[in-house]
């Protein structure tokens, strides 16, 4: 099987991109902030130069002491920074002048203030700065940045491919396992949905096929009085007369063609399907209802235990593959039924259906209306209550 684009290169291949469009983004942004800094920072620092050397001269200014400006101008040009400092007259002659020479190598940038003594301009104060050191500080900063970035990017690049490869190593494994051939896929992810999408059903057969959907009920009996029998009884009768019930259960539903699921919490459930929904179905599953209410009446007498419960029943199609399909529609049954549960007395059978009326359905059964396409089994004619007598005794000298 070939890949025109294989996980493991195209994965670090778009972290790289992404890692790239947010390095230049990032790297403009910091760039010109830095550079705002950096302009500020010259402004502030020759400003603070000029502020000190001002107030430094004022006073052998105003006594015309030029030799002691001189020494205050030579003691400025000290500093690694400052190249240059001079006075100037008011009409920009050069009065006196302290600096050290200036290569190409500087960055100088000249700084004037007007010099007032009360009032009156005695002068003007001229400072030459170097601002390179500066601009470097704050240079650094994105260059310490670009590293750390190119370390992120190169090891983030790095975990990728290791994560890709071995990624696209596990799916290259799996899709070979299954059966199929799939030749120039994108990937490997695409070449094992390719795979796996047939076996979402069936003998091969495809979505809106409906060769694999049912008519399912799902039969479930509510225990109103666990919580009393769990006081009542001590663990081990308990367990006993649960392990009574399954097989009952498993009797009755071997007699009628049932299968047994898990149901919710305090409820037994299971199912009974057929091609169609039918009132014979619905037939069977009631007489399967019935049967288990007096067998499971006649086990709690034997033992002299009060155990109440009702019984709900609700139908419909259902797709018996994919299996999350299928546990999906169980799941909506089992939950509408022990909604209505909740609403029922003791030992009351409830039948759900939105396919026959109350006049049809009293063919199979006698039933009185709920609520909502909802019925209560009142009982069945007399023939097919001696049937049932018949199934029952059949069941009884079995599980009793």
């Amino acid at each position: 099987m070939s890949y025109r684009s294989s996980m493991s290169l195209k994965i670090p291949t778009i972290f790289l991109f992404a890692s790239l469009a947010f390095g230049f983004a990032s790297w403009m942004l910091l760039s010109v902030q830095a550079r705002g800094l950096a302009e500020q920072a010259v402004s502030d620092h020759g400003n603070a130069i000029l502020s000190r050397l001002s107030d430094g001269i004022l006073t052998p200014l105003f006594n015309g002491d030029t030799i002691s400006v001189q020494v205050a101008l030579k003691q400025a040009t000290e500093e690694p920074h400052i190249h240059s400092a001079s006075l100037f007259s008011v009409d920009g002659k050069l009065i006196t002048r302290s600096g050290k020479p200036i290569s190409n190598q500087f960055d100088t940038i000249e700084f004037k203030r007007t010099v007032e003594i009360q009032n009156t301009q005695a002068g003007i104060i001229s400072v030459v700065i170097d601002s390179r050191p500066i601009y470097t500080k704050h240079r650094d900063l994105v260059v310490d940045w670009i590293v750390l970035w190119l370390s992120f990017t190169l090891l983030g690049i790095y975990l990728c491919y290791r994560f890709a490869d071995q990624l696209s190593l596990r799916l290259r494994r799996l899709s070979e396992k299954l059966p199929g051939n799939v030749e120039s896929q994108i990937d490997e992810l695409t070449a094992l949905e390719t795979k796996v999408q047939p076996l979402l059903f069936n003998n091969g057969e495809v979505e809106g096929d409906t060769s694999n959907t049912y008519f399912y009920s799902v039969i479930s009996f509510s225990i109103q009085n666990r919580h009393d029998l769990i006081n009542q009884l001590n663990r081990e009768n308990l367990d006993r007369l649960f392990e009574q019930l399954d097989y009952c259960v498993l009797r009755t539903l071997q007699l009628y063609g049932g299968t047994r699921i898990q149901g919710e919490p305090e409820s037994i459930c299971f199912t009974i399907r057929s091609t169609q929904c039918s009132k014979q179905h619905l037939l069977v599953c009631l007489m399967a209802v019935y049967s288990l209410q007096q067998l499971i009446g006649r086990l709690t007498i034997e033992q002299g235990i009060n155990l109440e419960g009702n019984w709900t029943l609700s139908s419909q199609d259902i797709t018996s593959a994919p299996g999350f399909y299928f546990e999906q529609g169980i799941s909506v049954l089992k939950g509408q039924n022990a909604k209505l549960a909740a609403q029922l007395t003791p030992d009351a059978v409830a039948l759900h259906c939105d396919y026959y009326s109350l006049e049809q359905l009293s063919s199979i059964a006698h039933f009185s209306s709920l609520d909502n396409d909802w019925f209560m089994l009142q009982g069945f004619p007399e023939d097919r209550q001696q049937l049932l007598e018949k199934q029952l005794e059949h069941l009884g000298s079995l599980c009793l």
